[in-house]
């Protein structure tokens, strides 16, 4: 920082002469028009299986929801960060917080609280069970621990819990974030079961999942929380201070658990003494989510596969379910299984009832969530079925058993994007789903009849376009375009917004998400060309819309069937098989139209629902009628925004993979915020730690050297490992198509820009250029005041003001060229100060 003296500058005037300057080069976007002919419904309705919203009100990352016994009217929602509400007065819902333990728990990814349990005569002694994920130890010592707690509910307000009753029950030390389970129930034996993975990683690198003597993972435990006579002491190593703080007395092994006495495992000897004889079934991946029929008994699991196959077990005493040995059907990675494991009794190996492979479409996804038997008065179709879903896929299903030989009938119901768990109504049994995205606590019903309003099934309905064989956008229809389009197979895309009414606006911000009211439309359209440079291959493909309306957004699709009009896509989605030319060779390729839940698996709060709609994409020149404007400006100066920018100068913006002039990182960091930010973002949908948005500085967004939920059982994989592509696990993802691919959707062909570029930047981070110091240099020239400095190479420079030295108020300083940017060669940076009153200026450098 230098102190310039003498120089006065009229910071209004500049500004106003700029402003002025560029409102009068012509706006490139429409004055404001009200889409009127639009027929696209807020809420659109459907025939059959739906969620609606059971409660009225969101909650935030639920993962449970769970009633006392006995009881008709209330729900305990369970949030993911660390708190438990109550809702009292199903029929008006109500909702306080009965314990907020956020300060005793980790939070993030797959950690945080994660189940709720109450004791069979909760109405008699108040004892209620939750686990969660917390750093605590023996004196001394602080480590990630998988807790188990008992707590009690207030003496004084049955709504609200006493959290300074928690008594631990297990804190198991877990060396990974992934793979809690963390589920609870109490069995009709009145024992409590809890859900715990494999410790996390991949391939089962730990080697938890088949050992009954180490540590309590990979498996369904089940315990005495009451100490009944004639249960036994968990075993322990008294000599051992981490496992005596791990393993308590609060409570007991029930004696018929089928571990308790075991001198072997699979063939091998163990030592009785060393048996964690809370197992009640092992050989299980990550539990997310199990319950109990109520009227049979049996153990209903939902285990979340590693790469291949989404798993639902049956499951019995001593049952072992395969993992690592197996992944569902299949073989697993590890080797070692006894000969005879799958046919021998005496190993109880129990496949799975149901398994569904990886991938997009109304029988696939990547995620299962666990369900709940349906027990309800309301839907006969559905009794006895297992209702059931899928968190990445968006998908909800029944599963019956033939009565011929009992083989699952699996059939999709309807779509519920981001379903973290599966509960149930305590006045009807209706089944409840919870949404992690959203907050929302779905209530599964069921219309004979259509009811609301339909979707257009044909494209030319929506009043979007008034002549679809040229694509001419109704009045209203705001065209826009991006700097950095989301990789879609190589398909060109079109764009518009209409805004709902006259008065309606658009909250600006710099750096979050743009907020649009309800009612807002988007719609993009997809074009091909089956041989890459041939424009005579060009055809249209889809035409996406996203509504926003009272619960966030809708999203739903048009398939071309002719040049002049395109069908409504089901709502299951659909696929087809398109000849491609991929490697200079053609391939049947297949093109998915997104079913309407598998639009919201992407369109998230966290994201803001809208992906593209925010300045770093929109903040780029446009030819208007009268020249070249930027499209912010343009906007502002149209009237679209409620908050306008007092200035596009310091407003970031994506870049190219392909633009050599700013920095490989910053064109790395650009093409990871559009493909991958989406979910792997504060509070995102992406498992893991990781802040792939462009405003996260990259040594904070956890990618370098990053830890992986996965690491496919080699140690030395990480996020991204300078130097290292082969390491780079995001590098591998990005590069193939499959079940590990990521993105995880919409995708069937790498992108080749995109996976060039991080392998680039890969290898420049193992071998950093050098950089060159800048520093703010002041020259007098006639009655000029002139700055000058070295701007780096991956820097941006920012020239700011203060009235005063010592201020902690430093102001941008508008001025032409003084953006934020990321040259990739170092440059000249120089700036004219206009006359004016003097001040105190800096340079303030910032990396990507």
């Amino acid at each position: 920082m230098r102190q310039v003296a003498g120089v006065i500058r009229q910071v209004f005037t500049v500004l106003l002469s700029l402003w002025s300057g560029v409102i009068a080069i012509g706006s490139g976007i429409p004055d404001r028009v009200v889409a009127g002919h639009l027929t696209v419904p807020l809420n659109p309705g459907a025939p059959g299986y739906r969620f609606v919203d059971a409660l009225g009100f969101r909650s935030e990352a639920p993962v449970a929801v769970v009633s006392p016994p006995g009881e008709t009217n209330r729900l305990f929602i369970v949030e993911q960060r660390g708190r438990i509400l109550v809702v009292t007065n199903l029929a008006a819902p109500t909702r306080t917080v009965f314990l907020d333990i956020r300060n005793r728990t980790v939070y993030g990814g797959e950690q945080g609280l994660l189940g709720l349990a109450f004791h069979p005569r909760y109405a008699q002694n108040g004892r209620f069970f939750v686990f969660r994920t917390q750093m605590t130890g023996p004196p001394g010592v602080r480590y990630l621990h998988d807790v188990l707690s008992e707590f009690r509910v207030s003496a004084h307000d049955p709504n609200v819990a006493d959290s300074e009753s928690e008594i631990p029950l297990f804190r198991e030390p877990d060396d990974a974030a992934n793979h809690n389970g963390g589920d609870l129930h109490f069995g009709p034996d009145g024992y409590l079961y809890v859900s715990v993975g494999d410790e996390g990683g991949g391939n089962d690198n730990y080697g938890n999942s088949q050992r009954i003597d180490r540590d309590l993972f990979a498996g369904i435990l089940r315990i005495d929380v009451d100490r009944r006579p004639g249960s036994l002491p968990p075993n322990r190593d008294l000599n051992n201070p981490a496992e005596t703080f791990a393993y308590t007395t609060n409570y007991a092994i029930p004696p018929d658990n089928p571990f308790v006495g075991a001198t072997s495992f699979l063939g091998r000897e163990v030592d009785p003494e060393r048996v964690r004889t809370e197992f009640w079934a092992v050989g299980l991946r990550n539990p997310w989510r199990f319950s109990f029929d109520r009227s049979t008994g049996e153990l209903w699991i939902g285990d979340v596969g590693q790469s291949a196959q989404e798993m639902v077990f049956v499951s019995r005493k001593g049952a072992n379910h395969g993992w690592a040995f197996r992944e569902g059907t299949l073989s697993g990675p590890k080797a070692g299984a006894p000969a005879g494991f799958l046919t021998n009794p005496e190993f109880n190996y129990v496949a799975p009832l149901y398994t569904y492979p990886h991938g997009t479409g109304p029988l696939r996804g990547r995620s299962v969530t666990g369900g709940v038997v349906y027990r309800g008065r309301l839907l006969s179709a559905l009794h006895g079925a297992y209702i059931f879903g899928d968190y990445v896929g968006g998908n909800v299903w029944s599963l019956k058993r033939d009565a011929a030989g009992g083989r699952p009938v699996v059939t999709r119901l309807t779509g519920f994007a981001a379903v973290s768990a599966f509960g149930t109504d305590p006045r009807d049994g209706a089944v409840l789903a919870c949404q992690l995205s959203t907050g929302l606590i779905g209530r599964l019903e069921y219309d004979a009849e259509f009811s609301g309003e339909p979707l257009p099934p044909l494209l030319s309905g929506t009043g979007a376009f008034t002549d679809l064989a040229t694509l001419t956008p109704a009045d209203g229809m705001v065209p826009y375009d991006v700097n950095l389009s989301f990789w879609s197979d190589g398909a060109s895309k079109q764009r518009w917004f209409a805004l709902p009414s006259e008065d309606s606006r658009i909250g600006f911000s710099p750096e979050a998400p743009w907020t649009a009211p309800e009612g807002t439309v988007w719609v993009k359209h997809f074009e091909l060309q089956t041989v890459p440079g041939d424009s005579t291959t060009r055809r249209r493909v889809e035409t996406r819309f996203l509504v926003r309306n009272d619960l966030g957004v809708h999203g739903f699709a048009y398939r071309w069937s002719s040049p002049s009009e395109a069908l409504l896509v089901p709502e299951e989605g659909d696929d087809e098989v398109i000849d491609r030319e991929v490697d200079g060779r053609m391939v049947p390729v297949v093109w998915r139209y997104p079913g309407r839940a598998e639009c919201l698996a992407c369109h998230t709060p966290q994201a803001g629902h809208t992906l593209s709609f925010q300045t770093a994409q929109l903040n780029r020149e446009i030819h208007g009628f009268s020249g070249t404007i930027n499209q912010v400006a343009a906007l502002s100066a149209a009237g679209y925004f409620s908050n306008p920018p007092a200035s596009t100068r310091p407003l970031r913006r994506l870049a190219a993979p392909e633009d050599a002039s700013v920095s490989l990182e910053y064109r790395a960091r650009s093409w990871l915020a559009v493909n991958c930010a989406p979910c792997h973002r504060s509070g995102g949908t992406g498992g893991g730690p990781l802040d792939l948005r462009l405003a996260t500085r990259t040594a904070s967004t956890g990618i370098l050297f990053g830890r992986l939920n996965d690491d496919g059982g080699d140690p030395a994989n990480l996020v991204l490992l300078p130097g290292d592509p082969f390491h780079s696990q995001l590098l591998q993802r990005i590069a193939v198509r499959g079940p590990r691919q990521m993105p995880p959707l919409a995708s069937a062909i790498p992108d080749p820009a995109g996976v060039q570029l991080i392998m680039q930047w890969i290898d420049e981070l193992g071998d950093p250029p050098a950089q060159t110091a800048s520093g703010l240099e002041a020259l007098l020239d006639g009655g000029r005041v002139i700055l000058r400095a070295v701007q780096p190479a991956n820097r941006s420079l920012n020239l700011e003001e203060a009235g005063v030295l010592g201020s902690d108020s430093w102001e941008f300083v508008d001025l032409p060229g003084n953006d934020p940017s990321y040259p990739s060669e170092p440059r000249e940076w120089q700036f004219e100060i206009p006359d004016g009153d003097g001040g105190l200026f800096r340079i303030r450098p910032e990396s990507p």
